[in-house]
This record gives structure tokens, C-alpha cells and sequence, in this order.
């Protein structure tokens, strides 16, 4: 009887171990698939887990290459991924949304959650590079205009001037105002459509001004090296908003 105890529980045990290990490559294969991914994370007495899940998969329908993958926060073999995204003592349940780089770009939970807000936490492919940066401490460059504008190229020249001047240790990008593929990105920052400029963040990710194109090397250095009091600005998790 006891042997039969004894071999039911190491079966519960294996059973429990291969679900976490799946978790696990189901986020690296959504990562090499290049999908953005609605991690719902939950435990054995979280409460309306279900419609949360259900709300993810509603959004999921209206979005493209999403992956959706639960997780118990409970379960020992789940404790690389709780740690990695500080989910320790969040409330529960609660969707938290990766980009396709693993980098987390916001969370929802019931209290706050909507198809549509979901949506907007889906993030673009030039806003996951720069929130990996600021994982890494890394500071942003990010040029804001139209891809044929004038100014583009020189304004381009003097960040990558400052990146190679702090040690290549700047994330710096271009933000295309016309792009559909950047929407939540630009709804998030509201950079000015009507000239090329440049939003300057700290590698704490906090907003510290928004530069013309005429704007020098230099310039850029300073306004990364501005002391910035307070909070990150709000929008993202990882504080990539503009104030």
C-alpha cells in the first residue's frame, strides 16, 4: 500500500513538472515565433480566473501572433518565471503582457482589465527594443518623425554620436509617426507629428525632455544625464511613457 502511495506521488510530482517545463517552452517558442504573449497567472484559489482567461483570448482574436499561457504562481517549478517578472506578490489574476523579446510591457487584472485596454499593452516591435534596454539600464534615443523627412539622417548622425560616446550603451531607434505598426507606441508617447525630434529617456526609463532636430551630440548627453525626481512615467511597467 505504501509502495503504491509512494509511486502515485512521484507521478503527481513528474505530472507537475512537465506542466512548468511546458509553460517554459511555451514562452520560448512563442519568443522564436516572434509572438507577443498574454501570460495569465493565477493560483488554485484565484478567483475569476477563468473570465480573465477569456478576456485574453477575446483580445488575442483582434490582435495579431499572440500567444496565451497560463501559469500557476504556486507551483515550485514556475519559480524562474515568477522571479524573472517580479510576480511574488501582485495581485491575482492577472494578465501580464511579454513582447516577443521576453520583455514585459504591462499588466492587467480583473479590477482593470478590458478587451481594449489589453490591446493596448500589446507592444510594438521599436517599443520592445527600448524596454529590453531599460532592463539592461540602458538610456533612449528615440528620433520621432517620417521616414523621408529631411532632418532625419542628421538628427540620426548626432544619437548614434552620443551612443558611441557613452560606450554603445544607448538604445537608439527610429519611431515612424505614420506607422500603423507603431500605433500603441506613438498613443503612448504623443510625439509631435509635425517635425522630427528627439525623446530622450535616462536607463531608469524616465523621461527627461524632447529635443529638435538641430540638437548636437552633446545636447543628447546632457539631457541623459538629467536628474529626474520621482516616479517613472506612467503607461508602461517598465516606464517607458511620456510625462
Amino acid at each position: 500500500m505504501k509502495k503504491t502511495s509512494m509511486i502515485i506521488v512521484c507521478a503527481m510530482f513528474l505530472f507537475s513538472n512537465m506542466i512548468a517545463q511546458n509553460a517554459k517552452l511555451e514562452l520560448e517558442k512563442a519568443q522564436k515565433s516572434g509572438k507577443s504573449i498574454f501570460l495569465v497567472v493565477s493560483t488554485k484559489t484565484s478567483v475569476n480566473t477563468e473570465s480573465l482567461q477569456k478576456l485574453a483570448v477575446d483580445a488575442s482574436k483582434k490582435a495579431k501572433s499572440i500567444a496565451i499561457i497560463k501559469i500557476d504562481r504556486d507551483d515550485k517549478a514556475n519559480s524562474e518565471i515568477i522571479s524573472k517578472y517580479r510576480l511574488a506578490g501582485v495581485q491575482l489574476p492577472m494578465i501580464l503582457v511579454l513582447a516577443s523579446n521576453g520583455v514585459a510591457s504591462g499588466g492587467l487584472t480583473n479590477n482593470d482589465a478590458s478587451v481594449e485596454k489589453l490591446l493596448t499593452y500589446i507592444p510594438t516591435k521599436t517599443q520592445a527594443d527600448v524596454l529590453l534596454g531599460f532592463e539592461n539600464g540602458k538610456p533612449a534615443l528615440i528620433v520621432c518623425g517620417k521616414k523621408n523627412a529631411k532632418d532625419k539622417s542628421t538628427i540620426e548622425a548626432e544619437c548614434k554620436k552620443a551612443a558611441l560616446s557613452m560606450g554603445g550603451k544607448a538604445t537608439q531607434v527610429f519611431l515612424d509617426v505614420e506607422s500603423k505598426n507603431e500605433a500603441n507606441f506613438l498613443a503612448l508617447l504623443k510625439p509631435d507629428v509635425t517635425k522630427t525630434t528627439v525623446l530622450v529617456f535616462n536607463g531608469k526609463g524616465q523621461y527627461t525632455g524632447t529635443l529638435e532636430s538641430t540638437a548636437k551630440s552633446n545636447d543628447l548627453i546632457t539631457s541623459i544625464n538629467k536628474k529626474i525626481g520621482g516616479c517613472c512615467p506612467s503607461g508602461s511597467s517598465s516606464g517607458c511613457g511620456k510625462k
